[in-house]
């Protein structure tokens, strides 16, 4: 049913994206959520010729990429500052009211793994007929955020590769019954508008309703801004070019996560098939009155009779077989599969590196430090779209803030985004340098104080 509103929408109003990238997005959501059936599910023969389907021992490594991107782009230690502190004030309180942090923190993830997310501003408690947010001024509104993923977008217009109208679609469930809604973001001369569609199935077809408490059907923002923000990796989106959505951070690194899960599950095997094997002979095997079969063990014998005229250390009654379990071969194969895939997604070569694994030589702080590089280079680049997202999330509460509440702030103050960069600087090391820099008059106490005690 969502296929058929983001089909009926984009004929509506268009739409940059082709059908190609929503076929790429399911395939890079069945990976971060850790199983491609086409891959992932085998058969065997089992007994008597028969088949079996298997799965691979997996070790859901596109979603632990995507976790370790967010962890490190949207920490604990990410914080706003603002050039207006009553702005700054205020903005912080939303934020924190509405779980912000924490729920764009799995925004983030999930951003990397399917190419694109994107954060919703919602007003509510609008009085009842009023389509107009400039007509609501001085009344007090609710404010909040919602947060979407690439299947659910599907954009209108883009400029220089960015999303500047848009639709998004969420279900909505309710008693029972599953509600689609359709919030279509557009630009017009008096600001952006938005238009609310529900659509449920009625007889079995799509249909558009309406129900009691709904959102007015059009919203006249009359803001310069979107009541909406986009995030993306900072790579090129090869599949779609100028659609404004992203391309998964591991989009070309589909091979090397089925090396990891290839490599895993022989591990796995080789563990799980490695038990002591004991043949014994048929001779050696009885059956009691109602035909079951049993050992000497089984009933702790330890006196045996040999049968025929055979010499035992020749034709031995017992045999057992140790099979190997290859440990460090496979070890050395996993972790080789692992650096392939650490390395195509942006974190360097030996991002995840286990200790004695490969461990024939164990790194210096330095050597450490310098395969950090290209991880900290990548970690730049992707947050210079984390700031136009964030500080594009700002800018209409801002706004709203200014001309719609009517709070005493500058809506055009300029928003910073500071973030945590203790995995690659010791931070001690580095803030008892600035007090340093302060004592030789290098660097100001304000700027000391607005990097070390602003957002702490």
């Amino acid at each position: 049913m969502q296929n058929e509103i983001l089909d009926l929408i984009g004929q509506q109003y268009g739409c940059t994206a082709g059908t190609g990238i929503y076929r790429m997005i399911d395939l890079w959501q069945s990976w971060w959520q850790g199983k491609e059936h086409r891959f992932h599910e085998y058969w065997e023969n089992a007994a008597f010729g028969r088949p079996v389907k298997r799965e691979m021992y997996r070790l859901h490594m596109a979603k632990k990429v995507c976790e370790d991107w967010a962890s490190l782009l949207f920490n604990d230690k990410t914080y706003l500052q603002l050039d207006d502190p009553a702005a700054e004030k205020w903005v912080g309180i939303l934020l924190d009211n509405t779980d912000f942090w924490r729920r764009c923190n799995h925004l983030v993830e999930k951003a990397f793994a399917l190419g694109s997310g994107a954060c919703l501003l919602r007003v509510r408690d609008l009085p009842k007929g009023c389509t107009n947010l400039t007509e609501a001024a001085g009344i007090p509104l609710t404010l909040s955020f919602d947060f979407v993923d690439a299947g659910h977008i599907l954009p209108i217009s883009a400029e220089e590769g960015r999303i500047t109208e848009a639709a998004f679609i969420s279900e909505i469930r309710n008693r029972g019954e599953t509600i689609l809604y359709a919030e279509i973001h557009t630009k017009e001369e008096d600001g952006y508008v938005i238009r609310n569609r529900y659509f449920g199935e009625v007889d079995g077809s799509l249909t558009e309703i309406r129900r009691p408490g709904m959102p007015p059907e059009e919203i006249r923002t009359g803001c310069p801004f979107p009541f909406f923000s986009i995030l993306t990796p900072n790579i090129h989106n090869a599949v779609d070019e100028g659609c404004g959505l992203g391309q998964s951070i591991f989009a070309d690194a589909i091979d090397c996560l089925k090396g990891v899960d290839l490599a895993f599950n022989n591990f796995c095997r080789d563990l799980k098939l490695g038990g002591k094997k004991v043949f014994i002979n048929q001779s050696l095997v009885n059956r009691d009155d109602n035909g079951n079969l049993y050992t000497p063990d089984d009933v702790a014998q330890q006196l045996f009779v040999t049968i025929g005229d055979g010499d035992i250390a020749d034709t031995p009654m017992i045999t057992e077989h140790n099979p190997s379990l290859r440990s460090e071969e496979n070890r050395d194969a996993l972790q080789a599969q692992l650096d392939y895939l650490s390395f195509r997604c942006g974190f360097g070569t030996r991002h995840y590196l286990f200790s004695g694994v490969q461990g024939k030589a164990q790194l210096t702080a330095t050597q450490y430090m310098g395969e950090r590089q290209d991880m900290r280079q990548n970690l730049s680049k992707h947050q210079q779209n984390m700031t136009a997202f964030l500080r594009a999330v700002i800018r209409p509460v801002l706004w709203l803030g200014e001309f719609v509440l009517g709070l005493p702030m500058n809506s055009m103050s300029a928003v910073h985004i500071r973030y945590d960069d203790s995995y690659f600087v010791d931070s001690e090391s580095e803030r008892s340098r600035d007090l340093r820099e302060v004592e030789a008059g290098l660097l100001t106490q304000e700027e000391y104080r607005q990097k070390w005690h602003i957002g702490a």
